[in-house]
C-alpha cells in the first residue's frame, strides 16, 4: 500500500512533538480536562482522514447547545458533494472544551469574554474573520493522536469564520456553509475566489483554483475546458462552463479563477468541477483505497500442507462508480478484473518464488488530473512453494447423455511400483465430484498415477499413465455407463421455423439436457431413466405452441412431443385482424403512453412480456376471445384520448380488464405474474391512470 507522506509528517509533528511539550509543561495528562467521543467512526484512523471538532465559548450550561450544534454542521455538511460521497474516509472525533464566558471577542465593539480559545472576530481588522488560538487547538487536538484537521465552532451567532492552520466557524445559520468554505481552504488548499481587497496579503497563484496564465496549455484546470469556451471566458447570461474567469484571490484584474461562481466565493454555490476535484485528490493523500489485505504478512510459504490460497483486500467505501480491481501472477493477468479476492491453487505454481500484485484504480467522473496517481494503489505478496506438485481435475459423466454425475469417488495411485509403504500412502489422493460432475485432485505430488471413478449404479472406469508435472494441471474425462434401464423421449418442430432450434428438457427443477433439431425439425434425448421431466423450447424469433409439456417416464420411450412455432409479432396482432385498429394502438403508443415516465414504463413491459404473451394467445382461446371483446370495446375510448381530450372509463369495463388480467395469472410465468400485479395495482389507483387522462366514474 503506497506511503502517506502528508499523513505521516503530521502524525510525528502533531502526535509526538506537540504531547511531550504539553506535558513538559502541564504535570497533569490533558485527557483528564476535557471529554470526547468518537461521532463519526468509518474505519481505523491510520487509513482515514481524522477531524477533530472542538467548540469555544460554550460554558458548562451550554454543552448540549454545542452537540446540537456539532450535528447541524456536520449534517449539512456530509450531505454536501463531493464531501456526500467521500464521508467515509473521514473519521470525526467532538471534544467538549468548556469556556467560563460565552461568546467571543468584538474589539470593534470593545466587548471581551473569557474563553478556552481566546476566540475573536475583528482579525487584521477585518470585522467577519474570526480566528482562535491555534497552539491551544491544537493542545487540545493532542487527546486524538491520529488528527489531521482541527474544526473549531465558536459560541457567537455573528456571521464569521476562517481557514488556516484551523477551520473556524460561528454557530451562525449557514455554520456548515462557513464550514464547506474553510474546508476548502484547509483541506483542498482552494483560495478566495472572491475580489475583495485583502491589503498586505501576498501575491501568487499557487493554489489549484487561481490562475495568471491565460494560455490553455498553461492553465491548471485545462482538462476541464472544452476546446469551444473563449479564453478569458466572458460572464454572459446562461449556462457558465469551466473556462478562465477574471477575478480571484482578492484581486479584480489579472488573476483568474476556472468557474463562474463557486462556494470560494458566493457560500450559496456549490464547490464546482475544479475546487471539487483538488478536495478529493487531498483526501487520497491520507486515505489509501485499499483498506485492508491477507494474508496480512507480505511474504508468505506455502507449505505441502496447502491447497487452495485466497489472497483478499477490502476498499475503503467510495462513490459508486467505476473502481477497477486487477490481479496478477508473476506478471501475468488473472480473470475476475473487479473481484476483491482471488483463490489460487498453489499446485498450478511452479515450486520456488512467485509473486502476486493486485492494483486499484479510482475512476472518480469528479477527477480528471491526478499527476502523482493518488487514486492508484497497489499492493505485492511474494511466496514461495517449497513442494513439486501439480493438479488432477476433470469430470465423471453419464456415457450416454454426458451429464455429470454427482458424488462419484475418484481415487488415484502412484504407478513407482519401487515405493516405501509410506510413500506410497502418501501417493494417493481421492475426493467425491461436485453437482456437475467435476473434480479437482490437489495438490498431488509429481508422479505418474492411475485414476479411478466409481459411483452406484454405474460401471467404475479407470485410466492409466496419467502424468502430473509440477505447477501443471492434468485435465481427465471419465464416462461411465450406467447399469440401470434407459429410455428415449423425442418428438417434432414444425411451423414458421424448424431446424436448429434448442429444446431443453429439465428433470424435476434441474436444469437437464439440450438438444437442437435437425432440418427435418425432430429431436430425441436418449439415456433417460424414469422420472418426471418438462421439455420446453426457447426461442428469440419464435413463440411455441404449446409452451412446453410436462410428462413421466415409466418404464418405457415416449414420442410425440411436437411443437408448433410461429414467428413473434405484437401480442395485439395475435388478437386484432384489422390493420387500422393496429394502427390506432400504435399512434396510441406514440401520442400518448410515450409521453410520460409511467407510459414509457408500460411500452417496455409490453414488449418485455411480448413473446410469453403471444404464446398464452395463440395456446389459450380464452385469452385470445376476452382480449380480443376488451380490445374492441375500448377502441372508442382511445380514439378519444388521441383527441386530446379525457376519457371516463366505467367499473364494468375495469371488471374486465381485472378479469383478463386473472385469466392470465393462471397461464403466466413468474415474471410475467408480478407485472400482471403491478398493472392490477395501477388500474385501481385513480391518480396513475389520471396521468393519461383517464377517470373511473
Amino acid at each position: 500500500m503506497k506511503t502517506k507522506l502528508r499523513k505521516n509528517i503530521k502524525a510525528l509533528s502533531i502526535s509526538i512533538v506537540f504531547p511531550l511539550f504539553i506535558l513538559l509543561l502541564n504535570p497533569y495528562p490533558i485527557q483528564a480536562q476535557f471529554l470526547f467521543e468518537k461521532i463519526g467512526d468509518n474505519g481505523d484512523d491510520a487509513n482515514r482522514m481524522v477531524w477533530v471538532i472542538m467548540g469555544d465559548g460554550y460554558t458548562s450550561m451550554e454543552i448540549d447547545d454545542y452537540h446540537q450544534d456539532v450535528d447541524r454542521v456536520i449534517n449539512e455538511f456530509f450531505g454536501t458533494s463531493p464531501w456526500s460521497d467521500y464521508k467515509y474516509f473521514i473519521n470525526v472525533y467532538r471534544i467538549d472544551v468548556i469556556s467560563n464566558e460565552s461568546g467571543a471577542d468584538h474589539p470593534s465593539d470593545n466587548l471581551y469574554v473569557d474563553t478556552a480559545l481566546d476566540s475573536t472576530y475583528d482579525t487584521y481588522g477585518i470585522t467577519r474573520l474570526l480566528t482562535v488560538d491555534d497552539s491551544k487547538a491544537f493542545e487540545i487536538a493532542c487527546i486524538i493522536p491520529s488528527f489531521d484537521a482541527v474544526m473549531i465552532i465558536v459560541n457567537d451567532e455573528s456571521y464569521g469564520g476562517s481557514g488556516g492552520a484551523t477551520m473556524v466557524l460561528s454557530n451562525h445559520e449557514k455554520a456548515a456553509r462557513i464550514a464547506l468554505h474553510e474546508a476548502g481552504h484547509l483541506v483542498g488548499g482552494l483560495a478566495d475566489e472572491y475580489e475583495t481587497p485583502y491589503p498586505g496579503y501576498p501575491e501568487g497563484d499557487r493554489e489549484p483554483n487561481v490562475t495568471y496564465q491565460k494560455e490553455l496549455e498553461y492553465i491548471p484546470w485545462k482538462n476541464w475546458i472544452e476546446i469551444e469556451t473563449p479564453l478569458p471566458t466572458p460572464e454572459f447570461e446562461g449556462d457558465f462552463p469551466v473556462g478562465l474567469y477574471e477575478g480571484a484571490r482578492y484581486k479584480a484584474t489579472d488573476i483568474y479563477r476556472p468557474t463562474h461562481n463557486s462556494i470560494m466565493r458566493s457560500l450559496g454555490a456549490p464547490y464546482g468541477p475544479i475546487n471539487s476535484e483538488s478536495l478529493i485528490i487531498n483526501l487520497y493523500d491520507y486515505v489509501d483505497p485499499i483498506d485492508n489485505y491477507s494474508p496480512d504478512k507480505s511474504n508468505v510459504f506455502l507449505s505441502s500442507n496447502s491447497n487452495i490460497l485466497q489472497f483478499k483486500i477490502e476498499l475503503v467505501p467510495g462513490p459508486d462508480e467505476n473502481t477497477q480491481v486487477g490481479w496478477e501472477i508473476d506478471g501475468v493477468k488473472q480473470e475476475g478484473e473487479n473481484n476483491t479476492s482471488l483463490n489460487i491453487d498453489i499446485s498450478t505454481l511452479k515450486k520456488g518464488s512467485h509473486s502476486i500484485m493486485v492494483a486499484v484504480v479510482e475512476n472518480s467522473s469528479l477527477v480528471r488530473n491526478d499527476p502523482q496517481g493518488l487514486l492508484f494503489s497497489s499492493h505485492i505478496w511474494s511466496l514461495e512453494k517449497g513442494l513439486s506438485s501439480g493438479v488432477i481435475s476433470g469430470k465423471v459423466i453419464n456415457a450416454i447423455t454426458n451429464l455429470g454425475i454427482e458424488g462419484a469417488l475418484v481415487e488415484t495411485m502412484d504407478e513407482f511400483s519401487g515405493r516405501a509403504d509410506d510413500q506410497v500412502e502418501e501417493s494417493k489422493y481421492s475426493t467425491k465430484t461436485a453437482a456437475d460432475g467435476s473434480f479437482s485432485l490437489s495438490p498431488v505430488n509429481e508422479g505418474v498415477y492411475t485414476i479411478t471413478a466409481n459411483s452406484e449404479r454405474y460401471s467404475s472406469n479407470l485410466k492409466s499413465n496419467i502424468i502430473v508435472n509440477d505447477g501443471d494441471t492434468k485435465t481427465v474425462a471419465l464416462p461411465l455407463d450406467p447399469l440401470f434401464n434407459t429410455f428415449t423421449v423425442s418428438g417434432n418442430i414444425t411451423g414458421d421455423g424448424e431446424e436448429e432450434l434448442t429444446i431443453y428438457l429439465n428433470k424435476e427443477e434441474d436444469n437437464f439436457l439440450s438438444f437442437k433439431t435437425n432440418v427435418n425439425g425432430n429431436y430425441i434425448f436418449n439415456g433417460l431413466e424414469n422420472g418426471s421431466y418438462t421439455l420446453t423450447p426457447i426461442s428469440s424469433e419464435y413463440v411455441f405452441n404449446p409452451p412446453f409439456y410436462k410428462f413421466s417416464v415409466e418404464d418405457k420411450d415416449l414420442t410425440g412431443f411436437d411443437f408448433k412455432t410461429f414467428a413473434i409479432f405484437c401480442p395485439a396482432q395475435a388478437v386484432l385482424e384489422q390493420s387500422s385498429s393496429l394502427e390506432l394502438l400504435r399512434k396510441l403508443r406514440r401520442n400518448v403512453l410515450a409521453k410520460n415516465e409511467t407510459g414509457r414504463k408500460y411500452i417496455n413491459l409490453y414488449y418485455k412480456h411480448g413473446a410469453e404473451l403471444v404464446s398464452h394467445i395463440i395456446a389459450h382461446q380464452d385469452v385470445r376471445e376476452d382480449s380480443a371483446t376488451m380490445l374492441l370495446e375500448i377502441m372508442p375510448d382511445f380514439r378519444v384520448l388521441l383527441q386530446g381530450k379525457n376519457v371516463i372509463l366505467n367499473e364494468e369495463l375495469i371488471d374486465k380488464v381485472e378479469d383478463l388480467i386473472d385469466t392470465l395469472e393462471s397461464y403466466a410465468s413468474s415474471d410475467l405474474g408480478r407485472t400482471l400485479n403491478m398493472i392490477r395495482k395501477d388500474i385501481r389507483d385513480k391518480s396513475t391512470l389520471n396521468k393519461f387522462g383517464v377517470i373511473i366514474q
